[in-house]
């Protein structure tokens, strides 16, 4: 499922030269009549990409990352992704070089385990203009075991949300069925259900749903999905995306 991040403009940047390194220029600012005359830089600004990361169990979860504006996005990701965000662990190094031809991204630079691998091609594969890197897809990654049963890609953690919250993600789950909650900054369940992918019971699908909630204020929030165990009912594949609810 592809990442609604600022995909236009990504994919604009990524057509104009992903492999190259050079960044865009501050924007300054022209002083008016009514300003000081000293000339004032304003901060570069910067393009939001959903970045992968390694969990604490080890599999990808999804992660806000802002990139300097540049040409290279391609190029910005990787390099942002050889410094885990806070509370994960990334496996990819640093100084990575590519290139995207007929829709595969040449990775180069550094030989790459399984795990970072899969980073990469989830990361790069949010862009429209690819589909594979180094010949991987994201298809050929579930043979590593790295995506979890249930992998949310929107919202992203910390993620300020209004009513309805949109979640979208994809799924490998018994009769491609798994449950939801959203709590309140209390742990009070605003909303809780479940939903069907397109597709599970060892085939990988997608998901969309909405959750309406209601809050009476702005607070932090959390986001729960998981799978009832066929077993005994428990709760396995548990993951939380914490929120800002609105």
């Amino acid at each position: 499922m592809r990442a609604a991040l600022s995909l236009l403009a990504v994919a604009a940047l990524l057509a104009a030269g992903c492999g190259g390194g050079n960044t865009s220029s501050p924007v300054a600012t022209t002083p008016s009549a009514k300003t000081s005359t000293r000339n004032t830089a304003t901060a570069p600004s910067t393009i939001p990409l959903e970045l992968f990361y390694l969990a604490d169990d080890g599999k990808l979860v999804a992660e806000r990352g802002d990139v300097p504006a540049t040409q290279a996005v391609a190029s910005a990701a990787l390099h942002a992704l050889a410094s885990a965000a806070s509370g994960t662990t990334t496996e990819v190094p640093d100084g990575l070089s590519v290139a995207i031809a007929n829709g595969d991204a040449k990775v180069i630079g550094a030989s790459l385990s399984k795990a970072a691998l899969a980073q990469i091609v989830y990361t790069l594969t949010e862009f429209p203009t690819v589909q594979s890197v180094n010949g991987q897809s994201r298809q050929d990654i579930e043979d590593f075991r790295l995506v979890p049963a249930i992998l949310v890609e929107h919202p992203l953690p910390e993620a300020r949300v209004s009513s309805p919250l949109q979640v979208t993600g994809t799924a490998d789950a018994f009769e491609a069925t798994f449950e939801y909650e959203l709590k309140d900054s209390a742990g009070v369940v605003l909303a809780k259900g479940f939903t069907t992918a397109s597709s599970g019971n060892g085939t990988r699908g997608t998901f969309e749903l909405s959750i309406p909630f209601t809050v009476g204020q702005a607070q932090d929030g959390m986001l729960v999905v998981y799978e009832s165990s066929a077993a005994d009912g428990s709760r396995i594949h548990i993951r939380e995306v914490p929120l800002r609810l609105t």
